[in-house]
């Protein structure tokens, strides 16, 4: 009797365990302050140092640039 409180205690403590590693949002937040997120037309890979006033392709990806419903004009 006495291994199978041990073997449920144990497998409480997993699940507890478990269950916190796995509760909450750890992901890093992405920084959107920089030009690939705020320019008026943006990649829509959102590549570092992307993004312009204009039409075009980004330099890093080569995808179009498409507009930004989210820009402040």
């Amino acid at each position: 009797m006495k291994n199978v409180k041990e073997i449920l205690l144990f497998f409480f403590i997993f699940i507890m365990i478990c269950g916190m590693a796995c509760s909450g949002n750890n992901a890093p937040q992405t920084d959107q302050s920089g030009k690939e997120y705020t320019s008026t037309y943006i990649c829509p890979m959102h590549c570092e140092g992307s993004g312009s006033a204009e039409t075009g392709e980004c330099p890093v990806c080569g995808m179009d640039y498409v507009k930004n419903k989210d820009a402040k004009h």
